[in-house]
């Protein structure tokens, strides 16, 4: 059997189906049972999919040099490049296990990004204009379903109990920014059914997941939904406009220029909608930004490493931020957080891919016909959304992933019908190597079967090693610190390269008041990760706590550089400097902090100390 062949019209359509699928039940799990309920569980599912996917795929992939569209060889090529650039900077990225699986409660890290490219290159291969309809129905009924649920969240009538600190518009994203942000995409989508759709039923259902949506996204507080359906919304209304009449067009560009401006000022806090649609955050985000930024000019070619933001934002942060000591393990926008993480050897094939499928999308709809304008406008303005939302985001897995699938379809319906039959083994270029179906499916079964076994190897010991937590969380006050101790040990012991498992369990020691334990695990997380803060941190504060200060200043004199503008860190060594007599040390780090933040509260306790002990 050659295995490197056109995929049959039956397996090309359970290919969509994974990918549809994937994409949707990534968004949608959640599991109530683990210590993080909601991106870890998302992670396993994406990449349990994208095994399947690649599995069922291979034949199709193998073939792709063969294709004869130029579009989707270069768009394909692009996605290898981005693919390589993120293996050589997981590579070089200095803890393994963030690299790979993620920053805590993010899993951001490369088995993510692998996942959505490999779903990516798949949609881009088995995906055309004639199957183009199918994805936006999919993206329509699950803003429909998340509309529901948030709506349920809104009233109060939640089944699951979140400790939710936010709005209670969550859904499944933990997030009211995220929900936000998903839910105006799809609710692009459903316009387009409104507006396009000779089906009264689906016009019908479509209308009612619009208004369901846009009232979760105003709703939910958050105005990055507002504004990704605003994009997507105005280039569909735009484009509509334009096939009826010219001057409609002019008109409605006009019409939309003034409503937009005042709104797009408002996100910077001017005009007159600036009191409506400001959010004070923004401003955090600018912190953010600008630690990224100043790790990308430290680490231009590779970047810090791998979703290892958050360790290294503490040393980039700026001095003087809007929320001081305000922490993040992420950049709160894609573009520079991959810029930061992954330098130029990731961002630039990540540039490269987003322009060209923007380019791809924009050449689809200027040569459309008036039959398919609409079609054409949507998936723009779904991708430019998509675009808009990375700017002021994290990249969360329940959302992000659709980015991926929506870029790699655009790929896909950007193959003339007489360039795709490499995907059809019906065409008349390839009906000498069509089989019976059952024949040809044998082979990339069982790659997609072998595939998602290794998923299951891999990822299940996330699962069963989060859900412990849980459990070691539950019992921290019912078991005796004995047996307590036997228990955070063995699970340290078991997770020795988890620097993120090793700091909760140091810190259920701690809450125990087991220093001893505490202290162990501590320094476990120290050789997992040595640039962790809670490898310095902890051991100060257990030190400290048992009037050990002396053991604790080579931990806190770390910190004067990985966490260089906590001024308490420094008071506290002020103080374990002045426990040894060390009146010099404690001298110029008192100076230290006045110069930092002239007339603090550190500052003022740090010269009362010393003069205290200067005394005669």
């Amino acid at each position: 059997m050659k295995l490197a062949r056109a995929l049959s019209d039956v397996e090309a359509r359970k290919v969509q189906t994974f990918v549809l699928l994937g994409g949707v039940l990534t968004t949608l799990t959640i599991w109530t049972k683990l210590e993080d309920p909601i991106n870890l569980p998302k992670m396993f599912v994406l990449v349990l999919f994208a095994a399947i996917a690649l599995g069922l795929v291979i034949p199709a992939l193998l073939s792709a040099p063969k294709l004869s569209s130029s579009n989707q060889k270069i768009g394909l090529g692009l996605i290898g490049l981005f693919a390589a650039g993120l293996l050589v900077s997981t590579f070089a990225t200095d803890v393994k296990y963030t690299a790979i699986f993620g920053e805590y409660h993010r899993n951001n890290g490369a088995l993510t990004l692998f996942a959505c490219v490999i779903l990516a290159a798949a949609a881009g291969l088995v995906f055309t204009e004639t199957s183009s309809l199918r994805p936006l129905k999919w993206v329509s009924l699950l803003g429909l379903f998340l509309s529901i649920y948030g709506i349920l969240q809104y009233l109060g009538q939640d089944p699951v109990q979140w400790n939710n600190q936010y709005n209670p518009i969550i859904t499944t994203l933990g997030n009211p920014n995220f929900t936000s942000g998903i839910v105006g995409i799809s609710s692009i989508a459903s316009l387009y059914f409104v507006i396009e759709s000779r089906k009264t039923l689906e016009r019908s259902i479509a209308a009612i997941s619009l208004f369901l949506g846009l009232f979760v996204v105003i709703k939910s507080d958050s105005v990055q939904g507002i504004f990704a359906f605003a994009c997507g919304a105005a280039i569909l209304v735009l484009v509509k406009a334009w096939a009826i009449k010219r001057v409609f067009g002019i008109t409605a560009g006009i019409s939309l220029t003034v409503i937009g401006l005042p709104v797009a000022l408002a996100v910077f806090n001017l005009g007159p909608l600036a009191s409506r649609l400001y959010q004070g955050t923004l401003n955090n985000r600018l912190d953010y930004w600008q630690a990224a930024i100043n790790m990308f000019q430290a680490h231009p070619i590779l970047g810090v490493g791998i979703d290892r933001y958050g360790e290294y934002y503490r040393e980039f942060a700026v001095q003087n931020q809007y929320v001081q000591g305000m922490y993040t393990n992420n950049a709160h926008n894609v573009y520079l957080h991959l810029l930061a993480t992954g330098g130029l050897t990731l961002f630039i094939p990540y540039l490269f891919l987003l322009a060209y499928i923007t380019w791809l999308a924009t050449k689809s709809l200027k040569s459309s016909n008036k039959q398919s304008r609409g079609m054409e406008a949507t998936y723009l303005g779904i991708w430019l959304g998509f675009l808009l939302l990375n700017i002021v985001t994290i990249d969360n897995i329940g959302v992000g992933i659709w980015l991926w699938i929506i870029g790699g379809i655009i790929i896909g319906r950007s193959a003339l019908a007489k360039d795709s039959n490499i995907l059809v083994t019906g065409s008349k270029n390839n009906k000498k190597t069509s089989k019976s179906s059952t024949e040809l499916s044998i082979a990339p079964n069982i790659g997609a079967f072998v595939l998602a076994v290794l998923v299951l190897i891999v990822c299940v010991p996330l699962l069963t090693g989060s859900s412990k937590l849980v459990e070691l969380k539950y019992n921290l006050k019912s078991l005796d610190q004995i047996a307590y101790a036997s228990e955070l040990l063995k699970t340290a012991n078991d997770n020795p390269g988890n620097p993120q498992t090793l700091a909760n369990l140091a810190n259920f020691a701690i809450q125990k008041n087991d220093l001893k334990t505490g202290l162990a695990i501590s320094k476990m997380v120290g050789i997992a990760d040595s640039r962790s803060f809670y490898a310095s941190f902890l051991p100060a504060i257990i030190y400290e706590g048992t009037d050990k200060r002396e053991l604790a200043i080579p931990y806190r004199e770390k910190l004067l550089i990985t966490d260089k503008w906590n001024t308490g860190n420094m008071l506290e060594l002020v103080k374990s400097y002045l426990g040894l007599k060390d009146i010099k040390k404690a001298t110029e780090l008192a100076k230290k902090i006045e110069k930092l933040y002239p007339g603090s509260e550190d500052s003022k306790k740090a010269q009362s100390l010393i003069e205290t002990l200067s005394k005669p």
